[in-house]
């Protein structure tokens, strides 16, 4: 157990060899899986030399000592030289093709030497995980290469030190390549799943779930009909002066704080949000999911975002907002193939932002029909007639608070 400690110890300050500012993740991933070759690799054959000395056969274990030496030499490099990586590892890559062919030679063919030229596999492996497939195919036309020689040499050079060949020989070589290509596939398929997960997250961020799962079905163009919506934008009242005197980082974490705290409310009431555009939110409730209450859902949601932004501080800033709401039939979906997001067409969306823009600081506006549909269940206090772009003039409601609450 204190071996193992001590190696998981040298091993934490190991695999940082190679290590650079800025590293992707990606790189991350591949270099360390390099250095674990190196390192492991290299520990494994300290064993395998001494015991091939011990038992009489020099040349093999000077293999052993030549793959423990490269082994030592990469890792030194990595640590000194991050920039040199590609050429480390095309290193190491060339020297396991030798090795094995050394081998061979030495055991005078394939079968004298328990087909260890199968070995020579990690190398095309290898460079399929760090590299790319052209690499690879590089890679495994070398492999050929060095196969051919296998054949052809030790019927030209005499073998130095020919050993019995048996089946528990042969036996472990294949086992020892499948455990590699075995190692080697795993680390792709969690690479698959684990790319898939995140991509999926992603996905699902931007997109509801719904509407997600109908885009990776390969619709590409999503429109669908809902014959009552309810629609909310609410806005920072004079943000663009207040932003003309905020540094830029100070201006996104302003809108991060107020943003992210809408969005913990749009999740609480089951709605959608749809986008931000600059200083403007945009929720809507009844799509992509129907549901009969999706008016009463936008006045809880429009009454928890003005009650919150009246005793809450952003970022060390008190703002004030606008708030404006429509209900009625909207076109929802998706177009184009670039940049995909869900959006909202139709007379309801231009109203319910006429409803904001033309509002009351601090207010929640209403259009006469979300009233009609909320009448019911909250206070509505008659604003009169309010002048609404492309519509002329509207009698128009403030909501106030549900009914039964002071």
């Amino acid at each position: 157990m204190v071996f193992v400690r001590r190696l998981g110890r040298i091993w934490h300050v190991v695999r940082s060899f190679g290590a650079y500012p800025g590293e992707t993740e990606v790189h991350r991933g591949k270099r360390q899986i390099v250095v674990g070759y190196f390192f492991f690799g290299g520990l494994v054959r300290i064993p395998f030399a001494a015991g091939e000395f011990g038992a009489g056969t020099p040349w093999a274990g000077a293999v052993d000592v030549g793959a423990v030496l490269v082994a030592v030499v990469a890792l030194g490099a990595l640590r000194i030289r991050p920039d040199w990586f590609t050429w480390i590892v095309n290193a190491g890559l060339f020297f396991s093709l030798a090795e094995v062919l050394a081998a061979t030679i030495i055991a005078g063919g394939l079968i004298p030497s328990s087909l260890v030229i199968a070995f020579g596999m990690i190398a095309v492996v290898g460079a399929v995980i760090v590299f790319d497939t052209w690499a690879a195919l590089a890679w495994y036309l070398a492999f050929l290469l060095t196969l051919a020689l296998a054949v052809i040499l030790p019927g030209v050079i005499p073998p130095i030190h020919v050993v019995e060949t048996s089946a528990a020989n042969i036996a472990f070589t294949i086992f020892g390549v499948t455990i590699f290509v075995f190692a080697a596939m795993s680390y792709f398929v969690r690479q698959r799943d684990r790319l898939q997960t995140e991509s999926d997250g992603i996905l699902h961020n931007i997109l509801p779930d719904e509407i997600a799962r109908r885009l990776k079905a390969s619709q590409t163009m999503i429109a669908d009909d809902y014959a009552s919506a309810s629609v909310l934008f609410a806005d920072v009242v004079d943000f663009t002066p207040m932003s003309a005197e905020m540094s830029p980082p100070e201006l996104v974490g302003l809108l991060n704080a107020v943003f992210t705290t809408f969005d913990g409310f749009v999740s609480e009431l089951d709605l959608e949000k749809i986008k931000t555009v600059g200083d403007a939110y945009m929720v809507a409730a009844g799509v992509p999911r129907e549901r009969p209450d999706h008016a009463h859902a936008i006045a809880d949601l429009a009454l928890r975002i003005r009650d919150c932004v009246e005793t809450t501080t952003f970022a060390g800033h008190r703002i004030s907002v606008r708030i404006g709401i429509n209900s009625g039939p909207v076109v929802a979906g998706i177009v184009g193939t670039h940049k995909f997001a869900y959006d909202l067409w139709g007379d309801v969306v231009n109203i319910a932002s006429r409803m904001e823009s033309e509002g009351v600081p601090g207010s929640i506006q209403v259009s006469p029909a979300t009233y009609e549909l909320i009448r019911d269940r909250y206070v509505c206090e008659p604003r009169g007639s309010v002048r609404i772009k492309g519509k002329g003039d509207m009698n128009t409601f403030i909501l106030a608070s549900k009914r039964g609450e002071h």
